[in-house]
C-alpha cells in the first residue's frame, strides 16, 4: 500500500446523478495511484475538518472520482453540495484495506458483493478491476440494497458489465418498491438465501449501511464463509 500524502488538485466535473447523491471528479497535475478499494480523506472546512470518501473510479489516470449522499447535511455534505468546478480541494490519499485479496483470490470460486446505499462507491471499480483489468473467470456477483426505483443510478453501466461477461451476476434489492418493481424485493439478506454458492469458497465484500454489514457478517459466516474471507467497510 502507498504511503497517504497530501495532494492538491481541482473540481473537474460534478454531476447530481439522481435525489441525493453526486459525483465528483478531482484531476491533479500527477497520475495518482491506488488500489481499487481504497478512500480519500478530503478537507471540508477552514478549520481543517475532513471527511473520507471512497474512491468510484480506476487508478490509471490523474483524476478520482467520489460519490456522496448529502442527505445526512453534516459539514461534509454541505462542503461537496458547494464546490463548483475549477475549485482548488486539498485531499490526503489514499487509505484502507477494503481492496481485493489476490491470494485468496486464486484458492477462490466465487466473489460476492453486498452494498447498501452509496457502499456501491468502491465496489464498481473493484468489479471493473476484476473483469476488465484481471480478466478474473471465477464467478463475480453484486447485490446492492437501495429503498426507491428512482434512486438507482450507475445501471447502464452495471447491465453492459454483465452484457460483457458471463462470469458477472447483479441483482438489485428494493426495500420499499413500487408495485410493478419487477425485481427483488425487501432486503440483501433475503436475497443472500436465495443463493446456491460454494460458501467456503467465496470471497465476500460488504460496504453500507453498518447494520447490514453486522447481519450479513453473521449471515454468510453461518453459512461456511470463514471469517478470513470476509472484508467490509462500514460508514456511518
Amino acid at each position: 500500500m502507498m504511503t497517504p500524502k497530501k495532494m492538491t488538485g481541482r473540481v473537474e466535473y460534478k454531476e447530481n446523478l439522481v435525489g441525493q447523491n453526486y459525483l465528483v471528479r478531482f484531476g491533479f497535475e500527477e497520475e495518482v495511484s491506488f488500489v481499487p478499494g481504497q478512500y480519500i480523506s478530503l478537507k471540508v472546512s477552514d478549520e481543517g475538518l475532513r471527511r473520507s470518501y471512497s474512491v468510484a473510479s480506476l487508478p490509471g489516470g490523474k483524476t478520482v472520482d467520489v460519490l456522496v449522499d448529502v442527505s445526512p447535511m453534516g459539514v461534509g455534505s454541505k462542503y461537496i453540495l458547494g464546490l463548483k468546478v475549477g475549485e482548488v480541494v486539498e485531499v490526503l490519499s489514499f487509505f484502507g484495506k477494503f481492496t481485493i485479496d489476490f491470494e485468496q483470490l486464486a484458492r477462490a470460486k466465487q466473489v460476492l458483493f453486498l452494498a447498501t446505499g452509496t457502499g456501491i462507491a468502491p465496489i464498481k471499480p473493484m468489479i471493473e478491476d476484476l473483469l476488465c483489468q484481471k480478466n478474473y473467470l471465477g464467478e463475480v456477483r453484486l447485490i446492492w440494497g437501495m429503498r426507491h426505483e428512482e434512486d438507482l443510478y450507475w445501471l447502464k453501466e452495471i447491465d453492459n458489465l454483465k452484457r460483457d461477461f458471463d462470469n458477472f451476476k447483479f441483482e438489485v434489492v428494493l426495500s420499499k418498491p413500487r408495485e410493478d418493481w419487477p425485481g427483488f424485493r425487501g432486503h440483501v439478506g433475503e436475497v443472500v438465501d436465495c443463493l446456491s454458492q460454494s460458501w467456503s469458497q467465496t470471497l465476500v465484500y460488504l460496504c453500507g449501511a453498518p447494520e447490514m454489514i453486522t447481519e450479513m457478517e453473521k449471515k454468510v459466516s453461518q453459512k461456511g464463509v470463514p471469517d478470513e474471507q470476509i472484508f467490509y467497510e462500514k460508514y456511518y
